[in-house]
């Protein structure tokens, strides 16, 4: 669907099932690493590498999502800072997604990739005291605490800032491109 200026708006149904898609991916993922971060193989293994990425991946997914959902639904707006707080979640996944220009330090960020309070890359999370930090920096259990509050907000009804179109009507109008 396309705005008089020819804007792309995405339909608002589509933007809260991907909300609510990413948010579970994410909540499915902390609990894959909280099950398996005191394990000492998990400790060693390349998995606890691939899990702090796709949270990563996750995380910033839904607050993309999020993002497009506040220019409808007006609660998102302290999830977002709230999320926004915890660290430069575009950064830690960043870093992630182009790893090896890091390592070459070739980084467009090169300053950042060093997590200075632990002497170690951004890439590579962290477990102090029993509690997971996504890429070094991110606790999760801070996390944990804002996705309820997130939950609780996709559950209940919402203040819509426009009319909201059914997803399936503009199916049968158009195709996605």
């Amino acid at each position: 669907m396309k705005q008089s200026n020819n804007e792309v708006v995405i339909p608002l149904s589509l933007i809260m099932v991907k909300s609510q898609w990413w948010l579970l991916a994410l909540t499915t993922q902390i609990n894959r690493v909280e099950k398996n971060m005191n394990s000492t193989k998990y400790e060693e293994q390349v998995q606890r590498m691939a899990d702090d990425h796709f949270l990563k991946i996750s995380l910033k997914k839904l607050c993309e999502w999020l993002t497009e959902f506040d220019k409808y639904v007006e609660e998102f707006e302290d999830i977002l800072k709230n999320l926004k707080s915890l660290y430069d979640i575009k950064l830690l996944r960043d870093v992630s997604e182009h790893e090896v220009d890091y390592y070459k330090q070739k980084g467009n960020k090169q300053n950042k990739f060093i997590n200075k309070d632990y002497n170690q890359s951004i890439i590579r999370p962290l477990i102090i005291n029993d509690v997971y930090y996504i890429g070094g920096k991110i606790n999760i259990n801070e996390l944990k605490s804002i996705l309820e509050e997130l939950k609780i907000i996709l559950n209940n009804n919402y203040n819509f800032k426009f009319e909201a179109i059914s997803i399936l009507d503009k199916l049968m109008e158009e195709p996605i491109a």
